[in-house]
């Protein structure tokens, strides 16, 4: 019996988990939560009911060959919610614990923080010296703590109303609801920061900044169908874009344009040169972002109100600089045209998650040579197949990665559909004897 050893408990652990595991396979799963609660993640451990889905139910299986599990599966539970819905994202969690409880695993629980990669020998080292023995490693590292900002000092990040990660739990607790507070980006981690404080009875304004402003787009109450098709080639950005903007304009919703590239995504990005793939990153990518991960209607509503009403407001400005001041902080912000300081009580940190790379086990991946970063420095580099690629050039075909673990070399990597692809493709490559 051969055995895979899957390095991460979230989302993509478990849907790799739920796909490999089989009775010729052996799969243990590496992850420090506790058992009960393996599958849910960052993403989906939130309790916060107005915390939404991103994407309709229908698009949510875990089960690469059967697309309606999701919604079978809240059927089966008495929850109203059917294919075109956008479940709370706790369901979805519950949904994912459920079906990794199905699947036959150990779970090892512990913090992996490197491997041992002889030329006989592959196991995962854990924080404290315990070692797991594997014949293939997958990692599914998930996304990283998020990366705060470089005005962010000591002073600042050991501040008790500071915030560095609003997704550990409790942590915006500590958030008084009578002092204004400065959200450190405007995507969907600082909308989702907006409605928990805005559910507690807030008496001070939340202020969103990112250098530009921009807010996820909404979804449609119904979406259109496409009605066309698109087809590019070429290694140049400024090509792709103005090919994506001809397409984008024959169809009755941008929306439809988006959602009919997103298949595509990984050709086109890996067909790019490295210089009009770091000039997406530059220039491109934040509007990107924010067409392609959009919120639920009722999520833009609720948003639409919160700014009508004063309660959020958001910023186009860059953080020139944030100090301590007497009941909280100073902030400095960089507009086009002036620098405004103004006061605030506590700081929460929205930008988003990190990078695989920044983990302690990305790090040692790095050291070792068993990982090099992509070329335009995002992530680790992987190949086309997801396999990890050393500091020498070449792909291992015992070391996998998958999901966020692939941002960087791959782009459309980071949602359940992508990653429920990958995961079955995983699942069809053998063990290495």
């Amino acid at each position: 019996m051969q055995t895979t050893v899957v390095v991460g408990g979230g989302c993509s652990g478990a849907l790799t988990a739920i796909h490999v595991s089989g009775p010729a396979d052996r799969v243990v799963l590496v992850d420090p939560a506790p058992a009960d609660t393996l599958g849910r993640g960052a993403a989906y451990r939130t309790t916060d009911p107005t915390h939404l889905l991103n994407s309709r139910a229908a698009a949510m299986s875990a089960l690469a060959d059967t697309p309606d599990d999701f919604v079978d599966w809240c059927r089966e539970q008495g929850l109203p919610i059917g294919p075109a819905d956008f479940a709370p994202r706790a369901v979805f969690g519950d949904y994912l614990h459920d079906r990794l409880r199905g699947a036959d695993f150990e779970h090892a629980r512990g913090v992996a923080i490197r491997l041992d990669a002889g030329r006989e020998r592959l196991s995962v080292v854990l924080r404290g010296g315990q070692t797991v023995a594997a014949d293939r490693v997958v990692l599914a590292l998930g996304h990283g703590a998020p990366a705060g900002p470089l005005s962010i000092t000591s002073a600042v990040r050991t501040h008790p109303y500071y915030v560095g990660n609003p997704w550990t739990p409790g942590a915006l607790d500590r958030v008084p609801g009578d002092v204004p507070v400065l959200l450190i980006g405007t995507g969907l981690t600082a909308l989702d920061v907006a409605m928990s404080l805005s559910n507690r009875g807030r008496r001070a304004p939340l202020h969103a900044v990112s250098r530009r402003g921009l807010l996820p787009q909404p979804h449609l109450e119904t979406q259109p169908k496409a009605t066309g098709t698109f087809a590019h080639d070429g290694a140049d950005a400024r090509g792709l874009l103005r090919a994506v903007r001809r397409y984008a304009a024959t169809e009755a919703d941008w929306r439809c344009a988006v959602d009919t590239l997103r298949p595509q995504i990984d050709r086109l990005w890996r067909q790019l040169s490295v210089d009009a793939r770091r000039r997406f990153l530059q220039h491109v990518a934040a509007y990107w972002e924010v067409h392609r991960h959009r919120m639920a209607p009722t999520v833009a509503a609720r948003v639409a109100a919160l700014r009508d009403s004063g309660a959020l407001r958001t910023h186009a400005a860059a953080i020139h600089s944030i100090r301590r001041g007497e009941r909280g902080f100073v902030v400095t912000l960089r507009f086009k045209d002036k620098d405004v300081s103004w006061p605030v009580g506590a700081i929460v940190n929205c930008t988003g998650p990190g990078g695989a790379a920044t983990s302690t086990l990305g790090r040692a991946l790095l050291d070792d040579g068993l990982a090099r970063r992509d070329p335009t420095g995002t992530g680790l580099d992987v190949d086309g197949h997801g396999r990890l690629v050393g500091r020498d050039g070449e792909p291992s075909d015992r070391i996998f990665a998958i999901g966020p673990t692939r941002r960087g070399a791959w782009w459309e990597t980071t949602a359940v559909p992508e990653i429920r692809s990958q995961a079955a493709a995983l699942a069809r490559v053998p063990v290495p004897a």
